[in-house]
């Protein structure tokens, strides 16, 4: 059996690892989403929320053992020990994950098996339990190094420790070199460890590995940090998605956004069809929070301090709880000579950052 290269998962670290700032964080959490869809996108998206779904478990076991060329664990030859999997994973699919744990934990006393622990340590995860969590997924990539097991271990460190969710995704990429969702989770805990270079270089070799899948640059996107020497790289794989997506309103604001230089700190004049871009992208996509808040930017720029405010206020409608618009907001209000509101976007500002901060 392959080495998982750390120390046992009993030893993680109990600090949590989490940078943020006022203006722009890269929040490990709210990135979930975007590595999530990527781990179970077909060609467009579609995002689950379980890689061992009811279905599927009872085959997942001999489909892994026969990848590794190991022999068949003693569990998969009692049927009511894949029927409580398969159980346990409908409740975990539908988010009853203390009805899951209780199966599972059943199962724990006379047999073992890979499936076991990650579903496990997805009933865990599901609890808030990330300590225990890690160590189930641990025990699973142990017993089978699959590519999904290794996925599952590493992704469940970012709550713990960015180093070693880097270290065994790294090494997850040794033995699985073509995987785009270990590029991608890779990718993400650099960005979110503040190596923000190494993050986009390894999110943009994800794109390469299978061009028509737009998720590892959505994931770049969504950080809205791009290293300069990457954005001719960036805007041509955009440009190439738009063309493959001409409707997708996302798709279109990330291409705008990279090729306008925003996103790379660039001091040049947007292109001509900058605002024109943003507005098309709002015309196919209306939820898109970040396009009006690009748009109130420009407003601001042009001295519009009535048009910031109802575009910031639009923003505000669909994400609330997003505090740089409050933020943005409350500064808005007090050019506008309107200090009560101004104090008002302030205290939702204060309260949205402080539940934000990182606990220890």
């Amino acid at each position: 059996m392959a080495s998982i290269p750390m120390n046992s998962a009993r030893q993680v670290p109990t600090d949590s690892v989490r940078h943020a700032n006022i203006r722009i964080r890269i929040s490990i959490l709210t990135l979930f989403p975007c590595l999530l869809a990527v781990a179970f996108a077909g060609s467009r998206p579609s995002a689950n929320t379980l890689d061992h779904t009811a279905a599927s478990v009872a085959q997942t076991s001999d489909t892994h053992r026969r990848d590794s060329g190991s022999a068949p664990d003693s569990s998969s030859a009692h049927p009511s020990y894949e029927r409580t999997l398969a159980l346990a994973a409908t409740e975990i699919a539908a988010g009853r994950f203390s009805k899951a744990k209780v199966l599972l934990e059943g199962l724990k006393q006379g047999q073992d098996g890979a499936e076991l622990h990650t579903l496990l340590g997805k009933a865990n995860g599901g609890l808030g339990d990330y300590r225990a969590s890690a160590i189930e997924f641990q025990k699973a990539a142990e017993l089978e190094p699959s590519e999904a097991n290794i996925f599952d271990y590493g992704t469940s460190l970012f709550r713990l420790d960015h180093q070693a969710a880097i270290t065994i995704l790294r090494y997850g990429l040794q033995k699985y070199p073509r995987s785009v969702q270990l590029h991608v989770a890779l990718g993400t805990v650099l960005y979110a460890d503040g190596n923000s270079a190494e993050g986009a270089r390894t999110l943009c070799d994800a794109q390469d590995l299978d061009p028509s899948d737009p998720h590892p640059v959505e994931v770049l996107a969504e950080t809205e940090i791009v290293p300069p020497e990457l954005t001719a790289r960036l805007t041509a794989q955009f440009a190439a998605l738009q063309q493959m997506y001409p409707r997708d309103g996302l798709i279109l604001f990330d291409y705008t956004m990279v090729r306008s230089g925003r996103w790379s700190k660039s001091q040049d004049t947007p292109p001509p069809d900058f605002v024109e871009s943003l507005h098309q992208a709002l015309r196919l996509n209306p939820d898109l929070h970040r396009a009006y808040f690009q748009l109130s930017l420009i407003a601001a720029e042009h001295q519009d301090i009535p048009e910031q405010i109802r575009l910031l206020k639009k923003a505000i409608s669909i994400a609330p709880n997003e505090e740089n618009y409050h933020y943005h907001l409350a500064f808005a209000y007090k050019k506008s000579g309107n200090a009560q509101d101004s104090r008002n976007e302030m205290k939702k500002f204060q309260q949205l950052h402080d539940s934000d901060l990182p606990t220890r």
